[in-house]
Formats: C-alpha cells, structure tokens, sequence
C-alpha cells in the first residue's frame, strides 16, 4: 500500500450493482488492498428500503454503521436494528444480508478480506419482501 491521500474526488460515488441489491444503493469504494494486503472497505448509503440480496464472505466482514436505521439478518434468525455506531461482526461463510429500514436512509462502512484466491463475496438470491418484513428486533 502506497502512503498518501486519496481526495474524495478521486472516488467517485456509483449505483451498486442491480444484480445483487434492492432499492436504491450507492457505494463508495474507500480502499482496496494491495498485496499483501487484502483487506477492502466500502460505504454504503441505501435509501429506505435498499438492501443486499443473501450474501457470504469467505473470510468474514465488519460492518461498521455511520448514519440513519439500518438492518442486519442471518439465514434463520429475524432481523436485527442497526443505529449508528453500533459495530457488526460477520463470520465466515455465514449467510446474510443488510440494508436500510424501510422507511429509513442508513449507511455503513463495509470491511472484509479476500480469500487467497481474491474472492470477497458470494452472491445469492434477493431477499424475499416477506423476510425483509419480518419484524426487526433490538438483540
């Protein structure tokens, strides 16, 4: 990794890809690692509703939230509220996804590894309307 200032206009904000979020969501690619690093950090802003579809990281992901009411769910449990500050633990190979509540903006600092192969995320099906629904706890 290079020492140095990356200037915010120098990373240009863009739409998440359609394929693998719901709603409206824009992504702003803070870091990527080089060898040997691996490590990758990304901000997400989803407007109300906006969410991943089930996703997995091969070597785990941090969520740290910056803004608004978020969710976070793992395959089989409801989902949980995320405010700011809180900080979310993902670990390896675990299903999941996260978003914005549903009449919520949210924002988040995404911050995982690749595996030694580069792969960062495993991209599954959209999250139903049914289970984004469900009622949302505070664990």
């Amino acid at each position: 990794m290079k020492q140095g200032v990356v200037r915010v206009g120098e990373r240009p904000n863009r739409p998440a890809a359609a394929e693998s979020f719901t709603g409206t969501v824009w992504t702003d690619v803070v870091m990527v690692g080089e060898k040997p690093s691996r490590m990758r950090a990304t901000m997400y802003h989803f407007n109300p509703g906006g969410r991943t579809n089930w996703h997995s990281h091969p070597v785990g992901q941090t969520l740290y939230c910056t803004a608004g009411i978020g969710r976070i769910c793992f395959k089989g449990s409801p989902p949980q509220i995320l405010e700011p500050g809180d900080t979310v633990t993902i670990p390896p190979d675990t299903w999941h996804w996260h978003g914005a509540a549903p009449d919520r903006f949210f924002a988040h600092l995404a911050m995982m590894e690749v595996d030694d192969d580069g792969r960062g995320t495993a991209w599954f099906e959209p999250v139903s309307e049914a289970d984004y629904a469900a009622p949302a706890v505070m664990d």
